[in-house]
């Protein structure tokens, strides 16, 4: 994407913090102006909006990454640079936002994100006063999780090797979007709560709906326990860049 000299002039006065990209104040956000197409820049290069921290957030750089050299790129080449995924889709800000708006994290909770990636949602839980344990497969991940230093535990394993221990306030994840593999992390993940904790996940439309096994558990799971849907528009994206449909369940955590 080409872009603009009065969009490379906003973006050469917009505050980079880490991840972060904040544009001046009073921006003008209406429809074709500026704000608007600087928006658009800034998402095409990989950038998802915050409204909590009001600022676009490269969350696959997370947590090391440094969103000012991306910017600079833009200024100097005069085109958005290329998508820096690391072969995964990152939680969005936003959706982490709501996730932990929906559970209404309290800062005395204990919180776990299973199979956490880049620990994105733990991050979101943790800047909210939580205590927050990660699980990450891929070594190098939770080393970068530990380094960054919002987590109490960081446990480097196969997530659905562990045994279950229901201690948990809330467990919040975005499992493998394999829908057998998905319903299989979600239906473990339940067993790491305490009573009256709940879960937070972002999961593919429809997964409820599958024939396989792990499915079948997540079915039954549900209707025993219930909980909420929200259905997300186009807030998640594939490593290419294609809009994924969605949706984010809080699913209810064992009675006393």
């Amino acid at each position: 994407m080409q872009v603009a000299h009065d969009v490379r002039e906003v973006l050469a006065r917009a505050t980079c913090e880490g991840t972060t990209v904040r544009l001046p104040p009073g921006m003008d956000l209406a429809p074709h102006g500026v704000g608007a197409r600087t928006a658009k820049v800034l998402t095409a290069a990989g950038a998802l909006f915050s409204p909590r921290r009001r600022a676009f957030v490269f969350a696959d750089l997370f947590p090391f990454g440094q969103a000012q050299p991306l910017i600079d790129d833009i200024i100097a080449n005069r085109c958005t640079a290329p998508r820096p995924f690391r072969g995964e889709a990152p939680c969005p800000p936003a959706v982490a936002e709501k996730m932990c708006d929906e559970l209404a994290l309290h800062p005395d909770w204990t919180v776990l994100e299973p199979s956490a990636g880049h620990g994105n949602l733990a991050a979101e839980a943790a800047d909210r006063g939580s205590t927050v344990d990660c699980i990450e497969l891929e070594h190098h991940r939770a080393v970068d999780i530990r380094a960054a230093g919002f987590a109490r535990h960081v446990i480097t394993a196969d997530f659905l090797t562990l045994p279950q221990q229901p201690r948990y306030d809330a467990v919040i994840m975005y499992p493998p979007f394999r829908r057998d593999l998905a319903a299989a992390h979600i239906v473990h993940a339940h067993g790491f709560l305490r009573a009256g904790g709940q879960l937070g996940a972002l999961v593919s439309i429809g997964l409820e709906n599958g024939v396989r096994k792990a499915s079948v558990a997540l079915r039954q799971l549900l209707h025993r326990h219930g909980g909420s849907k929200y259905r997300l528009e186009g807030e998640v994206m594939s490593p290419s860049g294609r809009p994924l449909n969605t949706e984010l369940w809080i699913v209810d955590g064992p009675q006393e």
